[in-house]
């Protein structure tokens, strides 16, 4: 139901939809002046989340003006001293069934791969042991049903040559992975992390793990927000606009949220 919801309210459903029922309205009440703006504010709002401009800096909105990657002087740092980082959490980003795919039907997708790709080198700069945390996906079609954790602790040791001591398998969501991996750190005696994911997906996903009682040092990567505005590149409507602009746009309504849920 979840993913039903963020299918139809956000981008590029989201505003052709409010167009659509303008539409309708229009159709019944041809004088409507409500109908009117919704169709002219849903085709308004689909344009501009084609552009690159506008996806780019949405996406800088949920990155945090201050956000950036660790220096590996930083990253060193924190595994040392009275309260080190004791562990690294890899979060998942989804996967990918495809019954002709060899040699693994399910496999990680660009994102997840990403992911792994930049735990592997902050896991090979400290030292430190490694929990991947994914659990499967609803309503996923593959016969095997293989957790999204399972998927990646695979790749991580196949394509990375590091093997993940935990495999946190419940978390349908990143409240669940936050929830889920905190439980099983702590029963292992880690109290502060490394965390590992998008830089466009670190806020939510530190709070999650701040709100389940472990201290967090974020290490994000794939930073995407902001874009110059001169080129004319940048004003041409494109296909991966729209799909940072539903990344974003997927992380403030995440992140409102959860700011609901605390205040009620």
């Amino acid at each position: 139901m979840k993913s039903l919801v963020s299918m139809l309210i956000l981008p590029p459903a989201g505003p052709l939809l409010l167009a659509l029922l303008g539409g309708l309205l229009r159709w019944r009440w041809r004088r409507s002046w409500v109908a009117g703006a919704m169709i002219v504010l849903g085709l308004s709002v689909s344009v501009l989340f084609t552009l690159p401009v506008v996806a780019h800096g949405l996406v800088w909105l949920v990155e945090g003006t201050d956000s950036k990657a660790p220096t590996e002087e930083a990253l060193r740092a924190a595994v040392r001293g009275a309260d080190p980082a004791t562990a690294i959490v890899i979060l998942g980003g989804g996967v990918h069934w495809d019954g002709r795919e060899r040699p693994h039907r399910l496999t990680a997708n660009g994102r997840t791969l990403a992911r792994l790709t930049h735990g592997a080198w902050v896991a090979r700069l400290t030292g430190l042991p490694v929990l991947v945390s994914g659990g499967v996906a609803p309503g996923r079609v593959d016969p095997g049903r293989e957790s999204e954790a399972s998927v990646m602790a695979r790749t991580l040791e196949s394509s990375f040559g590091i093997r993940a001591r935990w495999k946190e398998e419940l978390s349908p969501d990143t409240a669940g992975n936050g929830v889920e991996s905190a439980a099983m750190l702590r029963a292992a005696g880690t109290r502060r992390v490394i965390l590992v994911t998008q830089a466009y997906h670190m806020r939510r996903a530190r709070q999650t793990f701040e709100a389940a009682g472990l201290q967090v040092v974020p290490a994000p990567h794939g930073f995407a927000g902001g874009i110059a505005a001169d080129a004319l590149r940048h004003w041409i409507p494109s296909a991966s606009a729209v799909q940072w602009s539903w990344l974003a746009t997927h992380e403030m309504v995440g992140l409102l949220w959860y700011r609901l849920q605390r205040t009620v």
